[in-house]
């Protein structure tokens, strides 16, 4: 082991509160300690160091890596920053995006110590709202004007770097990831996070040339110079060049070749997925290219592994993975073939490999497989057992007809709870994903947290149905359902609220921000709002049910968001008694409620939030969205073949 290294497995291993249950870390090469977030990294132009750029909001930093030694050689604070990171030409000064400050900051550069010199404003202090921030910043080929992205505002500003001044601002596509000049810097490229694509623009003027659909969340791009070293038959005799694309919100790196005229189209499809059937979840979002240009190297950051995809002929063929710590969001190809991957997931670690012999390499690949639990055959046979009321796959019927998912931001924790756990199931080894209120919901409604709400929270952005880039893989559970043709009633997600002050006549909601629900959700149950009491939220639900049960109908799916204890007691309560109870089940945090749900059980099984899910689709006969809920054990050990249909009685506080 080289001196200054940390090496730390375990601890990444008991941090990771995000990882998913059956999922493991078992990062390749030697760990070094960074900051929260490193999002980026850059190698100064004689090779000598590496930069992280820590992109965590409570702390960003930039940290200088020693690349022969891989040690952390020095560090400094960086007053916000997210995603730009390079060197000027010379490599002695250093440039970076500087996030909600609107603003790129320069650092000068020497012997691997960084020092602060100027700030160049994207938007003046005075006129800075809450959608002004900064991102990717690059040069021109030329190395004299600096481009930076303006995420929010959708444009690309170009800074003078001699008088720190902005000089031009282009509109692009919506929420600009990544900027990138081809070798002749006539034109450059723009991949639109929100978009699904990759716009062409002129430089000198600004204006789009073409723009490019490929696929959902198009991150990180890369140039590759030259024709492929081999070629099929006539097939790529027009290329002079390829671009290399992620597409995070899918398992695909889009390759388009471009010819001397500089016209771009698709030739290939890199999917990156372990397995043939693989669900979305891989999310490609970083590339590096080897020196000898015949390997490309993809940070898998849901799947805490790199693909590394062999191109040096006319199609991609996939050699195999390494394994990475959690998250991975920056790879970089050293010169001696060293890869260095920046692992996201606190605590934020690089990894140091040397370059895999086909041996190596084939046996990092089994390590990923094994990390994860998911595999192909769980898609048609989800193992819940013979006469389980949980189908085993999409298409068996169960006894259950009706689904009431209750989505609370903080797991609630009062004697309702603690009496439905009692009664019914307690459930020792659940663990709910996510790490703050954003990427929890994320998990708990779509099997996965989108790329955007990683690498943005906890900055306070619209994430609630408001944000394109926000959007997971496959949607939401009720995308799901609907394309299903399930039959939905939505109480309280993705809603604007009015001003109470404002409502008349009952109806409480201004705004449905997702179209899917705008049709199946109840206008009187008021979304988020702290001064709202949840037990006025749960008198709507009750007040729809007993029409339900007037007419004898209820909805196949009920969403509901809700925080308060005695709420959830008085709707079991009102559901148990109902004439739906015989066919219905409730899930909660950590709760699973039905006639068929065992009672007075203890289930020692290692559960998550995606367990929950696995359990609700194959219930509603819906295939998986992911390859976590894919993955994941369904809750079936929880639950009994034969109904008990007693109902619950709700712990109401003493008077």
């Amino acid at each position: 082991m080289k001196t200054g290294l940390v090496v730390l497995p375990i601890a990444l291993t008991l941090a990771l509160s995000a990882q998913p249950a059956g999922w493991r870390l078992r990062p390749a090469g030697r760990q070094v300690a960074l900051g929260a977030l490193p999002m980026s990294a850059a190698v100064s132009p004689d090779g000598k160091y590496l930069l992280a750029l820590n992109g965590g909001g409570a702390a960003p930093s930039i940290s200088v890596i020693e690349t022969a030694t891989e040690r952390v050689v020095g560090s400094i604070s960086v007053p916000d920053a997210w995603l730009g990171l390079t060197f000027a030409r010379q490599g002695d000064r250093v440039y970076v995006g500087g996030g909600s400050r609107a603003a790129v900051f320069e650092f000068g550069f020497a012997e691997g110590r960084l020092i602060a010199r100027r700030t160049f404003p994207v938007t003046p202090p005075e006129k800075r709202t809450g959608n002004d921030f900064t991102g990717d910043v690059t040069f021109d080929p030329a190395g004299r004007l600096l481009y930076a992205a303006d995420l929010f505002n959708n444009s690309i500003v170009v800074i003078n770097p001699q008088s720190g001044v902005v000089i031009e601002r282009f509109p692009t596509g919506r929420r600009p990831y990544r900027i990138l000049f081809p070798p002749d810097g006539k034109t450059f490229l723009v991949s639109s996070w929100a978009d699904g694509s990759v716009y062409h623009h002129d430089t000198a003027t600004g204006a789009v040339l073409e723009k490019l659909r490929l696929g959902a969340h198009p991150t990180d791009m890369l140039w590759a110079p030259g024709k492929p070293a081999a070629e099929e038959e006539g097939q790529l005799k027009w290329v002079a060049a390829r671009l290399f694309v992620a597409a995070a919100n899918t398992n695909n790196v889009y390759v388009l070749g471009t010819s001397e005229s500089g016209e771009l189209r698709q030739i290939d499809t890199i999917n990156v997925s372990l397995t043939p059937w693989q669900p979305a979840g891989m999310t490609p979002s970083a590339l590096a290219l080897s020196p000898d240009r015949k390997r490309l190297f993809v940070a898998c950051s849901n799947a805490n592994a790199v693909a590394v995809e062999g191109i040096a002929g006319a199609r991609a063929e996939q050699l195999g993975f390494l394994p990475a710590g959690g998250y991975p969001m920056a790879i970089q190809a050293l010169r001696d073939n060293r890869v260095v991957v920046l692992n996201g997931r606190e605590p934020g670690t690089a990894s140091f490999i040397d370059p895999p012999s086909d041996d190596a390499l084939e046996a990092y690949s089994k390590t990923v497989l094994e990390n994860t639990p998911y595999r192909d055959a769980l898609l048609e046979d989800a193992g819940t057992g013979k006469d389980s009321p949980i189908p085993a796959q999409p298409g068996q019927t169960s006894p259950i007809r009706h689904v009431i998912y209750i989505v609370a931001a903080n797991r609630p924790d009062g004697p309702n709870h603690r009496k439905l756990a009692r009664e019914f199931v307690k459930l020792e080894n659940f663990q709910a994903l996510g790490d703050t209120r954003v990427d929890g919901e994320q998990w708990t409604t779509a099997g996965i947290a989108s790329d955007f709400v990683e690498k943005m929270q906890p900055r306070p952005f619209d994430y609630d149905g408001g944000e394109p880039a926000a959007v997971p893989a496959s949607g939401y559970l009720w995308t799901n359902a609907a394309a299903a043709g399930i039959s939905m009633r939505n109480y309280g997600h993705f809603v604007v609220n009015r001003p109470l002050k404002e409502v008349a006549g009952g109806i409480q909601v201004q705004l449905v921000k997702d179209p899917v629900l705008n049709r199946a959700t109840n206008l009187r149950y008021r979304g988020a709002d702290p001064d709202y009491p949840d037990t006025e939220r749960a008198k709507v639900f009750l007040e729809d049910l007993a029409e339900f049960e007037k007419t004898g109908q209820m909805p196949a799916l009920i969403l509901m968001r809700l925080e308060d204890d005695l709420a959830l007691g008085r709707i079991v309560e009102a559901v148990s008694k109902s004439r739906f109870w015989p066919a219905t089940a409730i899930f909660a945090p950590a709760l699973a409620i039905s006639p068929y749900v065992k009672r007075g059980a203890v289930d020692p099984t290692p559960y998550d939030t995606t367990s929950t899910l696995r359990t609700i689709e194959l219930i509603l006969g819906l295939r998986p969205m992911t390859v976590f809920d894919a993955g994941a054990r369904p809750l079936s050990n929880c639950f009994q073949t034969t109904a008990d249909p007693r109902p619950y009685t709700a712990e109401d506080p003493p008077r």
